[in-house]
């Protein structure tokens, strides 16, 4: 728009103004873009697209931030987890233990229990039993009596003897189930103990801090890697930018310099335009001239061949106005102007 503005200025600078058709013209080259405007569209196209890649770098970016602390989050949350079960299994072992160590005593002393409820029913009985036979010795023969009693006495040594070996042999079975339920004990315990010794706690512990180090040293490299990623990133799009700015400034000094050997190109074509006009009115006005002399000789020649002399052909008749020598050599009124009167001067 701008060169056309500058156009009518410098034609209007003239003698005279453009024609309809240059107007035109003019009205039709507003229906197109111009290079420069052309060059800005694409350079916004170029930054809407550049920021567009910005904006998904940057996401993509934020994304693997957020997927290495949730993969740190969860790791840290899994072994702190399989820390709590180890503990839980821990004292669900102890636990274990403790009840099966109630469970094998409560066993024993309700069998020595019953062993002892059976001796004292045993002696019961044979207490009974020698009553009975006592009274009944009596009642039979009351003159043997000493008899009886020796009899009885050796019958209770007898029995007493046997009873003697049986709580003997029972003590030594109870003594013997006690020694291997404590070695029972005593294993489970140190299995337990074993299990959760100083060794094998540290050990466990060295593991897990081993696994977190391990953890730790990996995020340190991933993030020292994403950083260095960055930084070359950060180069690359700063080099892009770089050269992308200098394009724009060399197009922009392109289109400039485009811009003014076009309003150049149009002020030397409206001047030769100037010039040509100025020399077709002159063409014209010599034309007029000549065929202006020619009607004048013309008119001279019609007048000298008639059969009145100058003086009577000048002269008006009677009634009419008088004519002036230059309304005769026309043929025209006075007041009367052709298409080129204002050439007659």
């Amino acid at each position: 728009m701008a060169p056309a503005a500058g156009m009518r200025r410098n034609s209007q600078t003239g003698a005279e103004a453009l024609p309809d058709a240059a107007e035109a013209q003019r009205s039709d080259d507003k229906q197109f873009t111009t290079k420069a405007e052309y060059n800005r569209w694409l350079v916004r196209q170029e930054n809407a697209k550049m920021a567009e890649e910005t904006r998904k770098a940057a996401k993509v970016g934020d994304d693997i931030i957020k997927e290495r602390t949730r993969t740190h989050t969860a790791r840290g949350l899994s072994r702190q987890q399989a820390a709590m079960v180890q503990m839980k299994r821990a004292s669900e072992s102890l636990e274990a233990h403790r009840q099966q160590n109630l469970q094998h005593g409560r066993k024993v002393y309700e069998e020595v229990q019953g062993w002892r409820v059976g001796a004292k029913e045993t002696k019961d009985s044979w207490v009974s039993y020698g009553k009975s036979i006592k009274d009944a010795q009596r009642a039979q023969s009351p003159t043997g009596a000493e008899a009886a009693m020796m009899e009885l006495k050796d019958k209770k040594l007898k029995a007493a003897a046997t009873t003697r070996a049986d709580d003997q042999a029972k003590e030594a079975e109870r003594e013997r189930q006690k020694k291997e339920r404590e070695k029972e004990v005593k294993a489970a315990a140190d299995e337990v103990r074993k299990a959760t010794s100083d060794e094998v706690t540290d050990g466990a512990k060295r593991v897990f801090f081993e696994q977190r180090l391990k953890a730790a040293t990996e995020t340190k490299t991933q993030g020292a890697t994403l950083d260095k990623q960055r930084k070359e990133n950060d180069v690359e799009f700063k080099e892009s930018q770089a050269k992308k700015r200098n394009y724009s400034r060399s197009m922009r000094d392109f289109a400039a310099k485009s811009k003014e050997k076009l309003l150049s190109t149009r002020a030397s074509n409206a001047a030769s335009l100037r010039e040509a006009r100025k020399g077709y009115s002159e063409q014209h006005k010599q034309r007029m001239q000549e065929e202006y002399l020619e009607k004048a000789a013309t008119v001279k020649g019609v007048i000298a061949n008639s059969i009145y002399n100058e003086a009577d052909a000048l002269s008006s008749p009677p009634g009419s106005p008088p004519r002036s020598p230059k309304a005769l050599t026309s043929g025209r009124s006075p007041g009367s102007r052709g298409q080129y009167g204002d050439m007659e001067a």
